[in-house]
């Protein structure tokens, strides 16, 4: 611990005063609050998400045969996949408050802005049938949900602020507060139905493709080599920081991954050498708990001392180990957190570094591209069952670099978090 000390007192005076700073803003504090919001969603369906994804002989088949999986696949298609919603509102709901909005108004009118940039289709045989795409409001719609949530509010009040109803005194608060809004409400729903009709004469159609689109494009044109591929990584850690779902960028980079996969099985079928077993080894070995080696900070976790991280600690750690980062990622958080920027974008950069190295001196030779496992499995058990111990060895050295860079960025959180809480608890008394 004394080499963490040491590295703790430099970044004490370098970076946790830039990260106070940042973290100080009333703009985070409602991206942060409003995504840690979520948080018991997430916790409440990830043991769902465990056990119908997880291969145990006999439960797995008894699950999907007595239509618990099915249900539990539309559970998850409501909560987590949808979580752009939830956090339009609840993002919308701290940020309007700042703004100085009164009630729900602020989540409520950026969750219905939200809704209203989402395409609507129609059914073939139901002419005046219509459906809302829901992936829109799952990965793909994180982000303009972040955006939505700063940008609504305050433009929902500085319309109040100039087209407030005004209401006798003798109406009810409550319908007061309810009516006070409509005009502001009109202007700002008539400029989101041009913006949506403008948006149709654009080459993406909606909001939605055209942001992702822009994002997302240059992930296509990254080639197959182990380097692009850490690349590629390490723009969905630096995007997933600001809110973007790894699975957006992940997207577009799917038909190389798909590409490269299949011509490592057909070699491996046919006896011969894997033409991208660098590229598959580095893959495996730089997603253990999730993006950024997530499973990193939740073990660092456990060298925090604040009754906040110990919190968090308890929740977080078993969904990461089953590789569901999310509450992690809005609980910790380390979504806009500052303090966790630096690790969380070169976790990837080094770890891959070390990947290839290890690959280099002979480990991960025996990697089956075969060997196909479901994901919710530990990332070391993944590893061990599709290269043996040679990936294995990868695998668990992986982890120990991400804990060891994690950690002192941690301890400096901790540090922090305890300082408040003995603030708090010296007002108290």
């Amino acid at each position: 611990m004394a080499a963490f000390d040491k590295i703790q007192g430099v970044m004490d005076k370098t970076v946790a005063p830039i990260a106070s700073k940042v973290a100080n803003s009333k703009i985070i504090d409602a991206l942060m609050g409003g995504m840690m919001c979520t948080l018991p969603i997430l916790l409440g369906v990830s043991v769902i998400a465990i056990l119908i994804n997880f291969p145990i002989p006999g439960l797995s088949e008894w699950i999907a045969s007595s239509g618990l999986k099915d249900m539990g696949n539309a559970i998850l298609s409501v909560t987590m996949n949808m979580m752009g919603i939830y956090i339009a509102f609840f993002v919308g709901l701290r940020w309007g408050k700042a703004c100085g909005l009164s009630g729900y108004n602020g989540g409520v009118i950026t969750g219905a802005v939200f809704l209203s940039f989402i395409p609507l289709q129609s059914f073939e045989d139901i002419p005046m049938a219509s459906f809302i795409n829901t992936s829109y409001m799952g990965s793909s719609g994180i982000f303009v949900a972040l955006v939505l949530g700063l940008i609504v509010p305050k433009v929902t009040a500085i319309l109040l602020s100039k087209l407030e109803l005004k209401l006798p005194e003798m109406v009810p608060p409550m319908v007061a507060s309810s009516l006070s809004p409509i005009f502001g409400a009109i202007v700002l729903f008539s400029v989101v139905w041009l913006a949506k009709w403008g948006l149709t004469f654009t080459p993406w159609g909606n909001l939605f493709d055209m942001i992702n689109t822009l994002l997302g494009t240059p992930i296509s044109y990254v080639g197959s080599s182990p380097f692009a591929y850490i690349v590629v990584c390490t723009l969905q850690s630096v995007f997933w920081f600001f809110g973007v779902h790894p699975n957006v960028m992940l997207n577009f980079y799917a038909p190389v991954i798909m590409a490269l996969g299949a011509a490592n099985t057909e070699a491996i079928i046919a006896g011969e050498a894997l033409p991208y077993g660098a590229w598959a080894i580095v893959a495996l070995g730089t997603a253990i708990g999730g993006q950024g080696n997530a499973l990193g900070i939740s073990l660092s976790l456990f060298f925090a001392k604040s009754e906040r991280f110990k919190a968090i600690r308890g929740i977080a750690f078993v969904p990461s180990f089953f590789n569901i980062s999310e509450p992690l990622m809005f609980g910790l958080p380390v979504v806009l957190n500052p303090t966790y920027f630096i690790p969380f974008v070169l976790n990837i950069p080094i770890c891959g570094a070390i990947v290839q190295l290890l690959y280099s001196l002979g480990l991960g030779a025996g990697y089956n591209p075969t060997i196909q496992l479901p994901w919710v499995l530990p990332q070391p058990v993944i590893a061990f069952m599709q290269g043996g111990g040679g990936c294995l060895i990868i695998s668990l050295v992986v982890l120990v670099v991400s804990v060891l860079m994690y950690t002192p960025f941690t301890l400096m959180a901790d540090r922090q978090a305890l300082k408040e809480e003995a603030e708090e608890a010296a007002l108290a008394e």
